[in-house]
């Protein structure tokens, strides 16, 4: 077994304002950051802080180690340990308790407790692997857990593996490990940076799968989309993961941790841009009600290949191309009508690709679909059809309910209506921006100007005739 990689990676106050009681804790929060952020806020005096500290090594062959160390808990009344996705090893400290899909620990009463958990990254457990280790190197999910302490009747909440309570760079420790709140990689591995206003995109690739993937090409097409995607929630950090084979193809996205990996091995070139993909996911903060679920993929899908045109790397027919397949009678409002999982993929980034050009058609180019996204994202609560309906409206400046009621929420395929307005005669080409472009600018202008000449002239000439009639008439002699 090769040397373990291990490095005390966190420490963090397990103190917080009162929260709920421990009775009514079930699992994980829903984004795993609100209460967190609290506990660093408030913190009672009554009681000395209890601290957690985290230790990542490489439990074997296809194993993950995370051992997890409790101390100062003297002033506790209760103490509970909530564990997902990993199995529990030797803990110290603290009971089993309980059943069902999480593991429960219950506090014994000691000053110091402490638990081993053991994540598998053996890709043959699964049909598609998420997961995946060599000798230098393991890849796979960061197991869930969630500590509650009770004092004097209040419950404060704590996630010691999540990056809520991690400052700055501990999370990256060299070439050892690279942990997110969802992913890990421990062993030797190589991280590229890139910083844009508002933003910082890091890309995790493992040793030995600089020949599978470019990374700096990767890192460069990540980085301008994080540029140019201009729809609101570009959070500080965004951690991708170029996840090797045996790793399923495609990738997978936490949209409310700005974490993704993707198959090492995927195309750049490509209007199904898997890495774009999986980064628009992330600049998704909304609330979507089930009426609007297909969005979610269908925005991530269509941007991917309008993102990968606009940076060069597709041509305008592959991106059109990429719309087409077959046409799709499924109700993109109504999942019980969808025949797979592909429809929002399909059906839903097609309808898309028609109503982005329909809203930069109305507004002369001024505005598109992402103005539309970015409402979505700013919208409180869940957005409801009647919400994106509006939203559509409001940047458009007019009405589309009548043709989103026929191809989002009704049954007409969007397939022929795509292809006349991608195929439509005697209109310019649009620029990768939505304008036209300045050649397409002057033909256009240069038709209308020759339009318009005829009746331009012939009216000048009218005007003419009638000043020099008026001439003759001043100089006639009267009588």
């Amino acid at each position: 077994m090769k040397r373990a990689l291990s490095v005390v990676i966190l420490s963090l106050v397990l103190l917080s304002a009162p929260i709920a009681p421990a009775t009514a804790v079930a699992g994980a929060p829903s984004a795993g950051g609100d209460a967190a952020t609290d506990e660093g806020r408030a913190t009672t005096d009554s009681v000395a802080a209890a601290s957690a500290s985290v230790t990542v090594t490489r439990g074997g062959p296809k194993t993950v180690r995370y051992d997890v160390a409790l101390a100062n808990l003297s002033g506790t009344d209760r103490l509970w340990v909530v564990v997902g996705g990993a199995e529990v090893r030797d803990a110290t400290g603290l009971e089993r308790t309980g059943g069902g899909d999480r593991t429960r620990l219950r506090w014994t009463g000691a000053d110091d407790a402490s638990f081993t958990l053991a994540v598998s990254v053996d890709a043959g457990e699964s049909r598609h692997p998420e997961r995946a280790a060599s000798d230098a190197w393991a890849f796979g999910p960061v197991p869930f857990v969630e500590v509650q302490r009770e004092v004097d009747g209040s419950v404060a909440r704590s996630w010691p593996l999540t990056g809520d309570s991690v400052a700055g760079d501990r999370r990256f420790d060299g070439d050892r490990h690279a942990m997110g709140d969802r992913y890990a990689l421990v062993g030797a591995h190589g991280v590229r940076t890139a910083t844009v206003p508002g933003q910082q995109v890091r890309l995790v690739v493992p040793a030995g799968v600089e020949s599978t993937v470019d990374a700096r090409a990767v890192l460069d097409t990540l980085a301008e989309a994080a540029r140019e995607f201009d729809v609101g929630d570009r959070d500080e950090r965004v951690l991708a993961f170029a996840a090797p084979d045996p790793v399923r193809d495609g990738g997978e996205s936490v949209p409310a941790r700005d974490e993704f990996w993707v198959a090492a091995d995927t195309s750049l070139d490509s209007p199904e841009n898997v890495w774009i993909h999986e980064y628009v996911h992330t600049r998704q903060s909304f609330s979507l009600a089930p009426e609007m679920r297909w969005f979610r993929e269908a925005s991530a899908e269509y941007y991917a290949a309008r993102l990968s045109y606009e940076q060069g790397r597709v041509s305008r027919s592959a991106m059109r191309d990429s719309f087409g397949g077959s046409a799709s009678g499924a109700v993109l409002t109504d999942p019980a009508t969808w025949p797979d999982r592909q429809t929002p993929l399909e059906k839903g980034a097609r309808a898309l690709a028609v109503l982005d050009r329909k809203i930069r058609d109305a507004s002369l180019g001024h505005r598109s679909l992402e103005d539309v996204f970015r409402r979505l994202n700013a919208h409180d609560g869940a957005v409801t059809y009647a919400v994106f309906a509006r939203s559509v409206a409001a940047v458009a400046g007019q009405s589309m309910d009548g043709w989103l009621d026929r191809y989002v929420a009704g049954d007409a395929t969007v397939t022929d209506d795509y292809r006349r307005s991608a195929l439509a005669a005697g209109l310019p080409a649009l620029d990768r921006l939505g304008a036209t472009s300045g050649a397409a600018f002057f033909v256009v202008a240069l038709g209308l100007s020759l339009l318009a000449s005829g009746p331009l002239y012939a009216a000048l000439r009218r005007l003419d005739r009638r000043d020099r009639a008026s001439s003759v008439r001043e100089k006639r002699p009267l009588g």
